[in-house]
């Protein structure tokens, strides 16, 4: 019978303090598990008792307040791979009832679910990379897992700060796909949802396929792909999905793979693709591309082509890795076979072959940019986001690394130096970036603007002006404006007919403003397009070309 936790408290308290834990009260959410003694173990998960006090953003949160976010079961295991040799383990915790069934809950405001991971972050001292990486993945519009610094104990135990997150998952508000039932085995329902991974075959039980392409010289192997969901795959559903992917490799090895309608783009979300891209690179993750790599793919009903992401682990990344120059800011991680050629792992054909596309890169080219001036990928926004990380962690990493005491040590693949204090290593991350953003600037093709500008007849020393590209577009338009005032705008697209096609209300501000229209897939354009702007009287017009 698993003990009630709160009677032993202060037992808890007394063995903190003997082992110099000087615990009373956190900023974070405080998490008590209880196995009753019983060991965890990689697999099967155990029967535990988890109990979170949680005040709510911003408030304290004392060892003498009753649990007050979530009190009952758990199943519980270890997790990870290479992760599981560090003493500061990695959990994955099922919410249980008292029969040990399935439940769902929303913890620290999170959409409902029952699985979550408790994430270690042993090797990466910051306690930052995947928490960050994350933040930077959903501001650029995909799906990544939310995360919560928490401080926990073990059987009384105190192990330090995790990071609770998300598991991925096909469940709405994660990976948002369709079910995908024992009994869907035929037309459109066959069709999704599906999630399949490149990685480690650690943890992976419900078997996989290997690619018919070797992937791109040096690299002599080839990929294999791992089924992740749904858990109960049919045998008909194995061969749909491997066949879907084995068509969409030979269209993308074909001479033909840039057709407009049968080539690539016929199978692959090339949107997804440039973010998880823009995600690895950033990061500069070793690992990227070729170990934690997930796809998934909705029926054809809903879009039905593969999408890559979610965005996973990246404790090995933004230069904390030693080996195939991991710990560098230089290069891209998606050519890892031309550094590494023997490694056991290697990165899939497809991101080298998509980038022999010119359209691609452009594409590429415009959504680096678009993050770079206005969104995830400004340094002062990632500065702001470090600073909070910073603020939630200043006193807890002071606990968690009194408890695990390996600043200034080396933990494998850590690259020399090796900072002595955990300031450090957040300012290395900071250092690691600013170099890699340098690097990314010069390294992707960015777009040229073109601009058209009206004078104001009313004062002609203000100016307002439009630059808009790609032209020709493919389904974005990227769009800058400068306005001499803080004004609505009304921006426009029209065929040559005057049919208006897509319409947007901006407020603009004074100076540079930064603009993008998603073309719908089901609205059909002619080849030429009219772009307008509308502002204080004043009208810009431009012709746009699409592909």
């Amino acid at each position: 019978m698993i003990k009630t936790y709160f009677t032993i408290l202060l037992t808890c308290l007394c063995t903190a303090l003997a082992t110099a834990q000087t615990f009373q009260s956190s900023n974070l959410p405080i998490i008590y598990i209880n196995t009753d003694g019983r060991q965890i173990l990689d697999d099967p998960k155990i029967k535990a008792e988890m109990k979170i006090i949680y005040n709510g953003p911003g408030k304290t949160n004392s060892i003498s307040d009753k649990p007050n976010h979530y009190d009952g079961f758990i199943g519980i295991e270890i997790r990870g791979s290479s992760s599981q040799m560090f003493p500061k383990k990695s959990y994955g915790i099922e919410l249980w009832d008292e029969q040990g069934k399935s439940k769902d809950a929303s913890i620290f405001g999170m959409p409902e679910e029952s699985d979550w991971i408790l994430y270690a972050s042993y090797n990466e001292k910051s306690l930052m990379h995947n928490v960050l990486t994350m933040k930077l993945a959903r501001e650029m519009g995909i799906y990544a897992s939310r995360t919560q610094y928490v401080e926990v104990f073990l059987n009384n135990n105190y192990i330090g700060v995790y990071v609770f997150m998300e598991k991925i998952k096909r469940a709405p508000g994660r990976v948002d796909i369709s079910k995908l039932k024992e009994t869907d085995l035929k037309g459109d329902d066959i069709t999704g949802g599906y999630i399949f991974k490149v990685d480690k075959t650690t943890g992976t039980d419900i078997g996989g396929w290997t690619s018919q392409y070797q992937n791109n010289p040096p690299a002599t192997n080839k990929t294999f792909y791992a089924y992740e969901a749904p858990k109960s795959i049919t045998p008909e559903q194995r061969t749909y999905i491997s066949s879907y992917v084995a068509n969409a490799e030979t269209v993308l090895k074909s001479n033909k793979f840039m057709d407009k309608d049968e080539g690539y783009r016929k199978y692959f979300d090339t949107h997804s693709f440039i973010k998880l891209f823009l995600a690895n690179e950033i990061s500069k993750n070793v690992d990227g591309y070729r170990i934690s790599t997930f796809f998934y793919k909705d029926k054809d009903s809903k879009g039905g082509k593969i999408k890559a992401g979610p965005p996973w682990d990246y404790d090995i990344a933004y230069g904390n890795g030693e080996y195939c120059e991991g710990y560098t800011y230089r290069g891209f991680s998606y050519q890892f076979n031309n550094v590494c050629p023997n490694d056991g792992y290697q990165v899939p054909f497809w991101w080298e072959r998509m980038m022999e596309d010119s359209t691609f890169v452009q594409e590429l080219g415009e959504e680096y940019s678009f993050q770079r001036r206005k969104g995830a990928f400004r340094l002062d926004r990632i500065n702001e986001h470090i600073d909070s990380l910073v603020a939630q962690l200043q006193v807890p990493s002071q606990r968690n690394f009194q408890k695990w005491p390996i600043l200034g040590v080396y933990v494998w693949p850590q690259p020399t130096p090796i900072a002595s204090s955990w300031a450090g290593e957040v300012q290395e991350l900071r250092s690691f970036i600013i170099n890699r953003l340098a690097w990314l600037d010069k390294n992707i093709k960015q777009p040229l603007d073109l601009t058209i500008t009206a004078t104001d007849p009313e004062n002609a020393t203000n100016v307002l002006s439009m630059n808009a590209f790609p032209n020709p577009f493919l389904d974005r338009i990227y769009i800058r404006i400068y306005s001499p005032r803080s004004e609505k705008a009304l921006l426009s697209l029209y065929d040559t007919n005057g049919k208006l096609l897509t319409q947007i209300n901006e407020t603009l501000q004074v100076g540079e403003n930064q603009v993008m229209i998603q073309i719908p897939p089901s609205l059909h354009l002619s080849s030429i397009n009219l772009l307008q702007l509308e502002s204080n009287g004043q009208k810009i017009v431009k012709k746009m070309m699409q592909q």
